[in-house]
C-alpha cells in the first residue's frame, strides 16, 4: 500500500495553555495529509472536480488516540495511507510521529460524493470508481 509523510513544524498558535498541541489540530493535519497523499498518486482535488465530478471525500467518520503530547518547536511527520477500499468508502490511516515515537494514531472513513442531481445543496454517495483506485495501485 502506498504512503505518503509529510512533516509539519509545530507552531506557538497550534499550541493550548498547557503549551501542548490543542487536539483539533492534529485533524486538520489528518486532511491536509490526505490532500498531499491524494496529490502524491497524481489526484489533485482539480482531477476529483474535473474528471470525476465528485465533491471530494467528506468525512464521516474521525478518530485519534493520543499517546503522547507534542510541543511548539517540536517537528511531526504525519505518515497516511488508505488502508482499506470498501464501496463507497474509505478507510484512512495517519500515524503522526514526533522524533521517530509515534505520539497519535488517527483513522478517517471518508464517503464519495457527489452533488445530488434534485436538490444541489445535497450531497449523495456513490461507488468509488476502479479507475480512482488505481491511482493508488500504481503508485506501489
Amino acid at each position: 500500500m502506498f504512503k505518503n509523510t509529510i512533516k509539519i513544524p509545530v507552531e506557538w498558535g497550534h499550541c493550548d495553555p498547557a503549551r501542548i498541541v490543542f487536539y483539533p489540530n492534529y485533524f486538520f493535519w489528518f486532511d491536509q495529509a490526505t490532500r498531499h497523499l491524494f496529490d502524491r498518486v497524481g489526484l489533485s482535488y482539480e482531477i476529483m472536480l474535473d474528471k470525476y465530478q465528485t465533491v471530494g471525500f467528506p468525512l464521516v467518520d474521525a478518530h485519534a488516540e493520543f499517546l503522547s503530547p507534542t510541543r511548539f518547536g517540536d517537528e511531526i511527520e504525519v505518515t497516511s495511507y488508505v488502508n482499506e477500499w470498501r464501496r463507497r468508502t474509505i478507510v484512512l490511516i495517519h500515524e503522526v510521529k514526533n522524533q521517530n515515537k509515534v505520539c497519535v494514531k488517527g483513522t478517517e472513513i471518508r464517503i464519495w460524493a457527489e452533488t445530488d442531481t434534485q436538490d444541489s445543496r445535497k450531497l449523495k454517495s456513490k461507488d468509488i470508481p476502479s479507475s480512482f483506485k488505481n491511482f493508488f495501485e500504481k503508485a506501489i
